[in-house]
């Protein structure tokens, strides 16, 4: 990061990331484990999380063994809509206009809690499992209406289906 300012709002970013992942592994007594996009930087990442073991490309394997699912706005969580794990969106200040409204989709139309770093994150246990509790009531909704929306085929297959169908026979 050449401009020091926006160093400074990165690394308050991940102080403030890495401060409530450390207080949901100590509500739970749960480990995290960090999944990068394959075109993470790893090593810088490795940095930021250094209490945390970090993967990259386990996504998968991981979310299938998740308690909860934390994300910034990604395809990724597909996966786990669709295992009905609980999930957090994670927002904050650095984050641009495109990634706030992708978590604030998931937020609307899957339910999927939604947390503002920036903001404080005192929470009490109980309350916090209810509200997250409460987030999968929707999920039925959202994987009908956006990822199998005819009610059998995933959206994305329905798409090469017919794309093969239409331009490749």
């Amino acid at each position: 990061f050449r401009n020091p300012i926006h160093r400074d709002k990165i690394n308050e970013h991940y102080f403030k990331l890495t401060k409530l992942l450390r207080a949901l592994s100590n509500m739970f007594d749960k480990e995290i484990v960090i999944c990068l996009h394959p075109k993470d930087d790893f090593d810088l990442k490795k940095k930021y999380f250094e209490d945390f073991r970090v993967v990259q490309h386990k996504t998968r394997e991981n979310i299938c063994k998740s308690f909860i699912v934390l994300f910034f706005e990604s395809s990724a969580i597909i996966d786990a809509l669709l295992l009905r794990k609980k999930m957090i969106t994670i927002i904050s200040k650095v984050m641009d206009q495109n990634q706030i409204d992708g978590g604030l989709h998931y937020h609307k139309h899957a339910g999927i809690m939604i947390i503002n770093i920036d903001q404080n994150l005192n929470f009490e246990k109980e309350d916090f499992l209810k509200q997250l509790d409460e987030t999968t009531k929707k999920y039925n909704y959202y994987i009908n209406t956006y990822i199998t929306p005819d009610g059998q085929q995933l959206g994305y297959k329905k798409i090469i289906k017919i794309i093969k169908e239409r331009y490749f026979n």
